[in-house]
Parts: C-alpha cells; structure tokens; sequence
C-alpha cells in the first residue's frame, strides 16, 4: 500500500506537468515548466514507473514495478480527470495531440519511448548520486525538457494526456496498446543505459 500510494502521488504530480505543457503557449516555456512534476516525484520520494524501472533488475533495489504502474496510471485518472472538469478547453488540445500519437507506426512509438526511458533514467540517476544540488535540478531540467522538445514519447505523461483528450470509449483499446507500448519502451531505454553505465563503472 505504501508503494502504492506514492504511485498515485506521482501520477498525479506527471499530470500537473502534463496540464502546463499543454496550456502553455511556448513550448519551450511548457517542456521546461513540464520538469514540476520529476522535480516534486524525486524531492518528496515518490514512485514513477520511468524513474524506478531501469534499477528494477538488481537485487539491492527491486522495487514493483508493475504495482507503481498501476498507481501511476491511477493517479493519472483521478487526477486528469478533476482538471480537464475544472477546465473543460483542454480536451481539444489534448485530443489533437493523442490523435496524432495514436496515428504514429508501431517502431516510431517504441524507438521514441526508448530514448525517453534513457533520458529518464539519466535524470532520475544524476538526482540520486550527485553531490551538488545545483547539477541534482539542472539535470532534471535538462533532461526532462529535451526529450519533450524532442518528442520522445513518456508512457506516464501519455496517460494524462489521453485521460485529457479522449472523446470516446472505443478509443480505449488503441489507447491501452499504445501506453503499453510506450511503457515497454521506456523500460528497454532505461534498462540499456542502466546496464551499459554499470558495466564501465564496473571497468573502472
């Protein structure tokens, strides 16, 4: 219970994220503000799948991560759901937006879902080991917004985004396919980077 309620924390902090790239008319202002939600996540010690997913093979730290999944797209739901009722406008933005990730070829998800979970782990790896805080938010930042601009695909920011902008019920299929697709993505690109660092610190 306690991993699962710092899953849907964090769902809920991705989804404000989610909420200022979309409403925000720059979208360098939006991919750089959008940083709120990994910046609270690591700060307050919550669970992101695309955070806790590239460490998920090593014995030390194994956390659930197909129960932080679960919370994270739950708190996504919730969350979302009271915004886009409050501010009803975001739902055409939104819609746009998943149309056009729901119309891309299978291999360009799961390529752009890679290098988000690489840029992920980075961010969420620099926050942990360095010893200056400086470079802790600098890092974050500069991930983060990087593979926003590059339209890297994130399967939890995706969630909110399409809880923003579905229009009907039988979009739900495509959208299920595709988040998991996003997800396992994401888990490949972390566990690559993950995996490829260990081994030259390893050398050293």
């Amino acid at each position: 219970m306690e991993t699962l309620r710092k899953s849907v924390a964090a769902g809920a902090a991705i989804s404000i994220g989610a909420t200022i790239y979309l409403v925000s008319e720059s979208k360098l202002a939006g991919a750089l503000l959008f940083t709120i939600g990994l910046f609270v996540i690591c700060s307050f010690g919550m669970n992101l799948f695309t955070g806790k997913i590239g460490y998920v093979l090593e014995n030390r730290n194994r956390p659930n991560c197909l129960v932080i999944w679960l919370g994270n797209f739950l708190g996504c739901i919730l969350s979302s759901s009271l915004i886009r009722l409050a501010k009803p406008s975001l739902q055409e933005i939104a819609g746009k937006l998943v149309e056009a990730k729901l119309g891309l070829p299978w291999y360009s998800v799961l390529i752009l879902g890679f290098f988000c979970g690489i840029l992920m782990y980075l961010a969420v790896e620099n926050f942990r080991s360095s010893t200056n805080d400086f470079g802790k938010i600098i890092g974050l930042f500069l991930c983060v917004s990087v593979f926003i601009l590059c339209g890297f695909e994130h399967s939890i920011a995706d969630m909110s985004y399409c809880v923003f902008g579905i229009s009907s019920f039988r979009e739900l299929p495509a959208i299920l396919l595709f988040l998991l697709a996003v997800s396992a993505a994401n888990a490949l690109g972390s566990l690559a980077v993950r995996f490829l660092t260990v081994q030259r610190e390893k050398k050293k």
